[in-house]
């Protein structure tokens, strides 16, 4: 088969011209002009700090000796402003391992300035190029471009040469700042059958496709060996960030390529896209996956001494969870292979995400437990689209599934405040791939406890305006995983410090934190409550009854959201205060309590203020009940919150009595 292979593109690129498919760009390399260098503003987005004014690649297979991909490149980029400098800062990824490889190299680049009516360039030099290895088969190529200013034009070209002949590389056709122009080109030989998959919701320019014969005519022809395309978006806009979002990469304007077959003339056609159960075969024979499963030596004193301890399956379930999560550090490195082997990280105490969770597996596995991987791509790594062919690069990350009896459990032994059966945040994206001999199958990622959050109070204020009461905030689910990470990495003897600091009028006083290390209870905070009052005795008295904890800033900002809002886990957050008001006074006027909802049970916002002789009571009450909203539900979700931040806002107001 290879020496077919190799004899046929030998044949077929010696006479397969590049094409005018590969020339066709109008924007030539180190050719900037004078109106590029003027140019101050962006006319489709005037508040850009930078516009891509193009972006060329074309993709070819070459003989090398034997058949290699050749990806070309070439960007010219506009800067506006300061704040886009780090646009000047390139990073391009290759991929090495064994005896394949991806080489970056041509690499050129200029720099253009416009310096007393003259065109200044300034060349990028072989020494400020440099190359970092970014995880165990990934490196980058990695350069800084000179002299970049406001108003600079930079041009940087380079190739890549691949190896990996049926591996070709995503175009993005958006970015962070927007794109005027953005091309790719391919030509790929008529026997690799590739799907184009499209996404983002900017609409192409250009789509065609072209037939080449060896002359590199655009004419169908029984002789021909190349099909030539080419996909063209102009006026792309900014990628942007807006809260609540796993990635934006999920959303972004790009084509990805996915072999689906190749056939050689007399040959019988290789199917490309392999199915799971291959995908899973060859994981479990993995040194670095499925074999590490079976190594459980090391750890059978400790095992052994769990299962002497403990009778049930519940109890054993949790000894080893929290062995392995208090022995082991997770090093902030994400892979769903073993960096070495689980026995080094069971040694050295650490190890990436896949050290400690197949060594999780193997433990469970080892005490009789019906356990198994489950590959998983993290939040900003990107949604995983079940529907595509197994394609395990998309993972980055690898937890546990366990069933007990008709339960089933995903547990990531990675983050020490994450208590059984909870998957930390990052891990909350859509689904992942159980790994396991004839049973592999998706499994949902979805979020088994919400965020909650409860802020009482019961306060008193005298005719000063002055507000002395207690507190307390009451987190669970997520609010209580990040709120202890936030205590535990600042310190909390700091955290407390810090709390009781004086803020504006509000001074909280004799912080306490309770359950800080007990995951399986809410984390209280309790203190004491003094809010400054104006001195005097006052015939009208103004108050927030928030007591400065409303939503104050509705977080999204944008006329229309094409994605998802994407809130990870639902909300419980309710604040409830009680507020003796001083004597003599009376409330003239008070917020009208309402209730608002989200269409189709989406969520629910409650918010009432009432008298009882003179005391005040105050209820908000915020609920959303499911983790993502889609693009038609945008509009509702942001005039939900233009109606929260209203209502916080109100203002009770307090009348003296006139003496009788």
């Amino acid at each position: 088969m290879k020496a077919i292979f190799t004899k046929l593109f030998a044949l077929a690129l010696a006479f397969a011209s590049i094409s005018h498919f590969a020339s066709a760009q109008a924007v030539k390399f180190g050719k900037v002009t004078e109106d590029e260098l003027k140019l101050s503003t962006y006319d489709k987005d005037t508040s850009a700090a930078a516009v891509i004014l193009s972006d060329y690649g074309f993709a070819r297979f070459e003989y090398m000796g034997e058949l290699k991909l050749v990806v070309e490149r070439q960007m010219r980029i506009k800067i506006f402003k300061k704040s886009a400098y780090d646009l000047a800062d390139f990073v391009v990824p290759y991929y090495q391992r064994g005896s394949g490889k991806e080489r970056v190299g041509s690499i050129k680049g200029f720099t253009y300035n416009l310096e007393n009516g003259k065109i200044k360039k300034d060349k990028l030099e072989g020494s400020s190029i440099f190359d970092e290895k970014t995880s165990e088969y990934w490196y980058a190529k990695k350069f800084t471009m000179p002299n970049v200013k406001e108003g600079s034009v930079i041009d940087v070209s380079y190739t890549v040469t691949s190896d990996f002949i049926y591996a070709l590389r995503d175009w993005e056709f958006q970015h962070k700042v927007p794109v005027a122009w953005s091309e790719f080109r391919a030509r790929i030989p008529e026997y690799f059958d590739y799907k184009f998959l499209v996404q983002g919701y900017h609409g192409l320019h250009k789509n065609e496709q072209l037939k080449e014969t060896a002359t590199g005519s655009a004419k169908s022809s029984p002789d021909m060996l190349n099909n030539a395309y080419v996909w063209i978006m102009k006026d792309v806009p900014a990628l942007k960030e807006e809260k609540y979002i796993t990635t934006v990469r999920d959303y972004q304007s790009k084509i990805e390529f996915e072999l689906q077959r190749v056939q050689f003339p007399g040959q019988t056609a290789r199917i490309m896209t392999g199915d799971w159960a291959k995908v899973t075969s060859d994981l479990l024979t993995e040194d670095k996956f499925g074999v590490q499963l079976n190594r459980s030596a090391f750890f059978k004193e400790q095992l052994a001494g769990i299962q002497g301890k403990y009778k049930t399956q519940p109890e054993q379930l949790a000894a080893i969870f929290d062995l392995v999560k208090s022995r082991l550090k997770w090093n902030g490195r994400n892979s769903y292979y073993a960096n070495t082997t689980i026995r080094k990280a069971w040694d050295e105490r650490a190890g990436n995400s896949a050290d400690i969770n197949l060594l999780l597996t193997s433990m469970l596995l080892e005490a009789g437990f019906d356990a198994a991987p489950v590959l998983v791509s993290t939040r900003n790594n990107g949604r995983i689209n079940p529907a595509m062919s197994p394609m395990i690069t998309k993972f980055n990350y690898v937890i546990t599934h366990v069933k007990l009896d008709d339960k089933e459990y995903l547990l990531d032994a990675t983050d020490p405040l994450v208590p059984i059966g909870v998957l930390p945040g990052r891990c909350l994206n859509g689904q992942g791939r159980l790994i396991k001999k004839g049973a592999d199958r998706w499994v949902n990622l979805t979020p088994v406890t919400n965020y909650t959050k409860l802020v009482s109070a019961d306060l008193a204020m005298n005719a000063q305006g002055e507000i002395v009461g207690t507190g307390r905030e009451s987190l669970g689910g997520y609010g209580a995983i990040n709120m202890r990470r936030t205590i535990l990495d600042e310190g909390e003897s700091k955290y407390t410090e810090r709390l009781a600091k004086e803020v504006g009028d509000f001074k909280l006083t004799k912080p306490e934190v309770k359950n800080l290390e007990d995951l399986s209870n809410t984390l209280d905070i309790t203190y004491n409550i003094n809010v400054n009052g104006s001195g005097s005795n006052n015939s009208i008295i103004y108050l927030n009854p928030m007591l400065g904890r409303g939503e104050k800033e509705n977080p999204f900002k944008l006329e229309e959201r094409l994605y998802p809002v994407d809130f990870g886990t639902p909300i419980d957050e309710t604040f409830v205060c009680r507020l003796a008001i001083p004597e003599g006074y009376e409330i003239e006027e008070m917020p009208q309590s309402i209730a608002v909802n989200l269409p189709e049970n989406g969520g629910r916002f409650t918010y009432m203020v009432q008298q009882e002789g003179n005391t005040l009571q105050v209820l908000s009450r915020l609920n959303i009940n499911k983790p993502v909203f889609y693009a038609q539900e945008y509009a509702y979700l942001k005039e939900f919150y233009n109606r929260i931040i209203a209502k916080h806002a109100e203002q009770i107001v307090l009348k003296k009595i006139a003496a009788k």
